[in-house]
């Protein structure tokens, strides 16, 4: 166990869905009041209409071109060289991330360079539609943690700057040519990533993926300001 809170960036980027956003920034501010953490947060925006959205929650915000997305992210990777942490996660602008999967990695920092989560749970917003999925070949880009020290080794880029999909797996590859090995934590007994499907999301909710799981279990990591938000899209959605 370390003796020291960890220095931790949380780095996502942001396109439209301002209510499903605005949801993940209120999972960053439960996030920093973990007392293991000292936590900052980075978006990565292209719409000036975002930048007082993420004023309300303190996450600071650097501004790049939309298309190509792997293009905006390395831009706001190359941003995030400026702040001072000692581990990058990167989690989408619809995620959440619970303060169990924190307690969870907390062990993995300063032993790893690179792990993330082997399962996920997934909530379709217009509808609250829950279901769990675990990861057995591919890697899932939120919840990834990236240490400073291969970030600066990758020269603070590691998606193919002309890529619009498929970034997560084209990020471990290249990383992996660096002889990084992404390891993946065993899943918890209730899911440490909730994601929040809408219509908007490049890869929408699935019925068929995983399997149905209960969303109460997820709601009691939650806050209830989150809790509270997520079912008020449902109502958005009708």
């Amino acid at each position: 166990m370390l003796d020291t809170p960890i220095n931790l960036l949380v780095y996502l980027a942001v396109w439209r869905r301002p209510e499903i956003t605005e949801l993940c920034f209120m999972g960053i501010d439960r996030m920093r009041k973990h007392p293991l953490y000292n936590i900052e947060a980075l978006a990565v925006i292209s719409e000036p209409e975002m930048i007082p959205l993420c004023n309300k929650y303190n996450v600071k915000w650097f501004m790049a071109d939309n298309y190509p997305l792997g293009k905006k992210k390395n831009k706001g990777l190359k941003e995030a060289s400026n702040f001072k942490f000692d581990y990058l996660i990167e989690i989408g602008s619809d995620d959440l991330i619970t303060n169990d999967l924190l307690d969870c990695y907390f062990p993995y920092f300063n032993k790893f360079d690179f792990f993330g989560i082997s399962d996920a749970a997934y909530i379709e917003s217009e509808n609250l539609s829950c279901r769990r999925h675990t990861f057995n070949k591919s890697t899932y880009g939120a919840g990834r943690c990236m240490s400073r020290k291969m970030l600066e080794d990758m020269g603070w880029n590691i998606w193919d700057d002309n890529l619009q999909r498929g970034l997560d797996n084209n990020s471990t590859m290249r990383i992996g040519t660096k002889g990084y090995k992404f390891n993946k934590i065993p899943p918890m007994d209730v899911p440490g990533l909730i994601d929040i499907k809408s219509q908007e999301n490049l890869w929408k909710f699935n019925y068929f993926i995983g399997e149905e799981y209960d969303i109460n279990l997820l709601f009691a990591k939650l806050s209830d300001s989150e809790k509270n938000k997520i079912i008020s899209l449902a109502y958005v959605g009708t």
